[in-house]
């Protein structure tokens, strides 16, 4: 089996603030690279930050803006693989999408296979995608947040045989409200960032990385959802998790930080007895099991809900066409981008 050294970064970012997110990230890529990491994966959207309001679309990008040409210069320096999420505008739509930048300047993508809940509002999924990546340092399976959560990702990292995965998070929780964010789901929330990697290493035999960030979680959620739940911080709790399931290094919840391991990669050979998936009641469940507040009628009945009304607004929304056509006659018109990307401009 091949070895790989691999290193997950856990940050805070500000909203909106790109440029800045980039810059703050620089020097903890850098540590990584000075660490022997060989891939560095940072959270989901580490460089816009974790906004919920139609104001997100203007902070969208092509495949050629400021985050992957920043993440590209790094990888080019460091002699590194780069994995974030960003939002991409594509045509009238927006994704969550996950690039991961080789040296020399490749970029691959995975988008965000769904937009739960509240996130349905701001960006399509993309369920018909593939969630790999093949390039020099193996096949790697990708999941962006609550993807992990849903049994066809698992069916996916199955078929694919899969060497690695990757866990771009932004998982928070919101303020305790005994109505609708008690302490029984906060502490399942906690629980599931520590297991869920366990678990997929072990059920798939494969190393997993989990990068989250920490800090407040801060801005509205749009919505009934902004009514009910009010945001409160980032779990962190990034970690590195062997193919045997064995934690092998991982951050507490607050601190900003750096974690580098070798792992060892599933043989791209690899042949089970059979397919291990577990075919789970519905589409929510199967990374969940032994999480009894994640698998509750009503909760399952909330995120679908927000989930519907999200994709409904996000449908008929005349803003969100308009910001699409904005954002990429901006960036097709600079061939620079503007000091700070991520500068409040007018809303159309």
């Amino acid at each position: 089996m091949d070895s790989l050294r691999v290193a997950a970064l856990q940050l805070r970012s500000e909203n909106g603030r790109v440029r800045h997110n980039l810059e703050h990230a620089r020097p903890f890529i850098r540590e990584a690279v000075a660490r022997g990491a060989r891939l560095v994966l940072l959270p989901e959207f580490s460089a816009t930050g974790y906004v919920r309001s139609p104001e997100l679309w203007q902070w969208a990008e092509t495949l050629d803006g400021p985050t992957v040409r920043f993440m590209r210069e790094e990888a080019d320096l460091g002699k590194v693989h780069l994995g974030a999420s960003l939002l991409e505008v594509e045509g009238e739509d927006f994704f969550n999408t996950f690039a991961l930048i080789s040296p020399g300047g490749r970029v691959d993508r995975v988008r965000k296979r769904r937009a739960p809940s509240y996130e349905a509002y701001g960006f399509r999924g993309s369920v018909d995608d593939p969630c790999v990546i093949d390039c020099a340092l193996g096949r790697i399976s990708v999941g962006i947040c609550a993807d992990n959560h849903f049994s066809d990702l698992a069916r996916c990292i199955e078929d694919s045989r899969a060497q690695l995965h990757l866990m771009p998070h932004c998982y928070g929780v919101g303020k305790e409200n005994p109505w609708s964010f008690p302490r029984a789901l906060i502490e399942a929330s906690c629980r599931q960032m520590e297991s869920l990697p366990v678990r997929y290493a072990r059920h798939f035999g494969v190393p997993v990385v989990l990068a989250n960030q920490c800090g407040p979680w801060e801005g509205p959620l749009p919505g009934l959802m902004g009514r009910m739940v009010k945001p409160d911080r980032f779990l962190g709790r990034s970690s590195i998790v062997s193919s045997q399931g064995e934690r092998l290094c991982a951050l507490g919840e607050d601190e900003e930080g750096v974690i580098v391991d070798t792992v060892e990669l599933r043989s791209a050979d690899y042949e089970g007895e059979e397919q291990r998936i577990t075919r789970a009641q519905g589409d929510w469940g199967w990374s969940s099991l032994g999480e009894p507040a994640f698998a509750t009628a009503s909760f399952a009945f909330k995120i679908g809900a927000m989930e519907w009304l999200g994709r409904r607004a996000y449908a008929r929304s005349v803003e969100r066409r308009q910001w699409a056509r904005r954002v990429q006659e901006a960036l097709g018109r600079l061939e620079d981008p503007p000091a700070e990307h991520g500068a409040r401009r007018g809303m159309p």
